[in-house]
């Protein structure tokens, strides 16, 4: 379902298809004409068969109905999309809206975070009875289940994280090879006599340097804080001291 907040998982459009109720004509066939009165008795079978096709016309409507009710609800979710923005929001918190620049832990916790946001908003809807949510599948319009979205929340996830994790050594590399280039440059500088600071090159590599098996870290991150969660009391205990416990240091 990239199932699918509303959610990498791409859900297809909701289109609806409305139900046609088929008439049949049946005629009997006439072998003679009499001219004596023909007398028509309807079984019991036939009866209930009449009242039965009267019920079904009804049982049609109703069912029209409430497909246009769950067309009201239905969204295409994408949890992997709502992962990544929910990310972004975090780290755009974290770092102050950019007043301070966040290392690749610091990102990856940002990712954790919107998991454990995203999975405290699935349970808490359905426990309150607010979360409803239908999608269309091979079958036809479906409710989703809680456990239907959790499991896809976590597929989306372990994709988001593979995805971010091969973006940062990505920007590992790159930024691996300029800095070659800029030593190279100050190099030149320093024998021309130009004084040159090492000290914010060696902090800009430690921020962009990706830690060793960062994907199993944020994937067991996770699971840590599944177990956590289910000790959970919202009365009495808030999110992140929950996250506290789970982030990467």
């Amino acid at each position: 379902m990239n199932i699918s907040s509303t959610i990498n998982l791409q859900s297809p459009l909701i289109s609806q298809n409305q139900n046609k109720n088929q008439k049949n004509m049946m005629q009997p066939k006439m072998n003679r004409i009499t001219e004596s009165p023909v007398k028509v008795s309807i079984s019991n079978e036939g009866l209930e068969r009449s009242s039965s096709l009267q019920q079904n016309k009804e049982e049609t409507y109703e069912s029209m109905m409430q497909r246009r009710e769950m067309l009201k609800k239905t969204r295409v979710m994408s949890y992997g999309y709502d992962l990544s923005m929910k990310a972004v929001e975090f780290n755009d918190a974290a770092s102050e809206n950019g007043a301070k620049t966040l290392s690749v832990t610091d990102r990856a916790n940002g990712y954790i975070s919107a998991y454990a946001s995203m999975y405290d908003e699935i349970v808490r809807g359905y426990e309150n009875g607010t979360r409803e949510i239908y999608v269309e599948d091979e079958f036809g319009m479906h409710r989703l289940t809680k456990e239907e979205e959790l499991k896809a929340l976590e597929e989306a996830y372990k994709r988001e994280v593979d995805d971010f994790v091969t973006m940062e050594k990505a920007n590992e590399q790159a930024y691996a090879i300029v800095s070659q280039e800029m030593i190279k440059i100050a190099s030149v500088s320093a024998r021309s006599g130009v004084a040159v600071s090492e000290a914010n090159d060696s902090k800009a590599m430690e921020q962009h340097k990706v830690p060793e098996n960062l994907n199993g870290k944020m994937l067991s991150a996770a699971d840590i804080f599944k177990q956590n969660y289910a000790a959970f009391n919202p009365d009495t205990d808030s999110l992140s001291q929950v996250l506290s416990r789970v982030k990467i240091s």
